[in-house]
């Protein structure tokens, strides 16, 4: 007999835009199969991050909580087990939990003597240890997914499950793939050929292994599957034919305004001509209008080769019978800046770029078809997902004294939204991301209209930071912040941040007695 639980395909990108897909408006790149998916489900146009790193958004898919929640508040800080997680609590509920590709939810790296210290259980994504042999398959349960097979890198530089299968089925692209990619004629940075063929390349192994997934899914079982792509994340080298699929003449250029970096914080301008070293930006910023657009050309060939893929994957759910009973969520875990206002990859950047990425839900006969502009967020996933399974969320045992508990989880279900009962759940959402290499901590509210960002652990005389004003400034070239006649406004909203701060952060443990 069929089951009633529905089943759960993730499909998630790292590092994409909001704006790299046609059915989000963009007049070049093609991605037929992830506009049919939003054609068919409910598009999120204001979907946004709350850390635009990747394993604080990481982090805060499977736990629910805000960076100061779950505490990896910056790249190179891994996930505790002591927070439970929404693949364990499907887990629990009897959901078969699987991921594909990249995770990243531990460093993948450590020095050798930490490589020696650290027990088998906490290990397990270090790329020394794969490279060493010491392990060949990450240990299972691992944040309640009971399956993984794991992409850990990208560009040439891979690890992992991947990398192992490379290695024993086929040995002669492993050489290749180990002389490193083939550089862009231009000389732009991170740019480039995968020096493979599109069937080898890590792209089409998340799909073959998805779909092998898939394959051995019944009706009777319900399954929460993630399928993890490593790209289209710099370094900017898809396969071919993919690296000349679009002409950097064609692609959309980046926004930017002459001495617009003379407004914002200083360390943007030191980003920009001295290379400073960030959390997600390790090279000069500096670079020319063409060498923008060469990277831009080679990042739309990535996604239109994600899109294929994602579409392969569609067709075998669909072949499958189970397309009726999946709710498919399509996400990426935070954007890039891609020569917006002169800057490049990520860091602590709060503009739209980085920050506003893809969220399109699918479930047939349940989700209409619509574009919203509701405001939703990564910490949203969790609980939607949850919500639409009927499984609690995990907070931990409540008391007779104490019997009354806030939620443990500071998201919203977007269930309202998706089935069409209401416009939007919530008025704001928040963003937040401590910056070790400045010693900053920015947090932002954004709004239907605004934006605004705070910086704390500045250098200078006068607090600093930004405001923007949609309506009139889409693009984010003109910073409000200083102006005379918008100090009642940015006091506004900035009461805003602060209760929308307090309102999230975390509720767990929870209370046991009185005292």
């Amino acid at each position: 007999m069929p089951q009633n639980k529905p089943n759960f395909l993730i499909i998630m990108t790292d590092q994409m835009r909001a704006d790299h897909m046609g059915c989000a408006g963009n007049p070049v790149i093609r991605t037929p199969n992830l506009d049919r998916l939003a054609a068919e489900g409910v598009n999120f146009s204001r979907a946004y991050v709350n850390c635009p790193l990747c394993m604080p958004g990481r982090a805060t898919i499977f736990t629910g909580l805000t960076p100061r929640g779950h505490r990896v508040r910056t790249n190179g800080i891994q996930l505790g087990t002591i927070f439970p997680t929404m693949p364990q609590a499907l887990a629990e509920a009897g959901y078969r939990t699987a991921s594909i590709g990249k995770i990243h939810l531990r460093n993948y790296g450590y020095s050798a003597k930490n490589v020696e210290q650290a027990p088998p259980a906490e290990f397990s994504e270090m790329i020394q240890l794969w490279k060493s042999g010491k392990i060949t398959r990450i240990p299972t349960p691992y944040y309640g997914l009971q399956h993984v097979e794991a992409t850990l890198g990208h560009s040439t530089g891979v690890h992992g499950d991947y990398a192992l299968w490379l290695q024993q089925e086929h040995p002669e692209q492993w050489e290749r793939l180990k002389q490193g990619a083939i550089k862009w004629p231009t000389g732009a940075e991170q740019s480039g050929t995968y020096p493979i063929e599109e069937q080898f390349h890590h792209t089409a192994y998340v799909a073959d292994h998805t779909i092998e997934y898939l394959n051995n899914c019944t009706p009777d079982s319900p399954f929460f599957l993630m399928c993890s792509f490593p790209d289209p994340h710099h370094a900017y080298v898809p396969p071919k034919p993919w690296d000349t699929m679009y002409s950097p003449d064609e692609v959309v250029p980046p926004v930017a305004r002459a001495g617009e970096l003379d407004d914002l914080a200083p360390f943007f301008s030191e980003a920009y001509s001295k290379g400073i070293k960030l959390s997600g930006r390790f090279a000069p910023t500096n670079m020319s209008d063409g060498h923008r657009r060469d990277i831009l050309a080679l990042t739309y060939g990535q996604v239109s080769l994600i899109d294929k893929q994602v579409g392969r994957v569609l067709d075998q759910l669909e072949a499958s019978g189970l397309a009726d009973n999946t709710i498919v969520v399509f996400i990426s875990d935070h954007g890039d800046m891609m020569g917006d206002h002169g800057l490049a990859n990520k860091g602590p950047f709060h503009f739209e770029g980085l920050l506003r990425v893809p969220m399109i839900w699918r479930w047939p006969g349940r989700f209409g078809s619509q574009r919203t502009p509701a405001l939703a967020s990564l910490l949203d996933l969790p609980p939607t997902i949850l919500d639409i399974a009927g499984v609690p969320i995990p907070t931990g045992p409540a008391s007779d004294e104490a019997p009354m508990q806030p939620p443990a989880w500071p998201g919203r279900s977007l269930m309202p939204v998706l089935n069409g009962q209401a416009k939007k759940i919530q008025d704001s959402v928040v963003i937040e991301n401590d910056e070790d290499y400045l010693g900053l901590r920015l947090r932002t509210l954004v709004t239907p209209d605004y934006k605004i960002t705070t910086y704390t652990g500045h250098h200078g005389p006068e607090p600093y930071g930004e405001m923007f004003d949609f309506r009139d400034d889409p693009n984010e070239l003109h910073n409000l912040w200083a102006r005379t006649d918008c100090q009642t406004l940015k006091r506004d909203l900035i009461v805003q941040l602060h209760y929308r701060l307090t309102e999230t952060d975390i509720a767990v443990p929870r209370r046991q007695a009185h005292a």
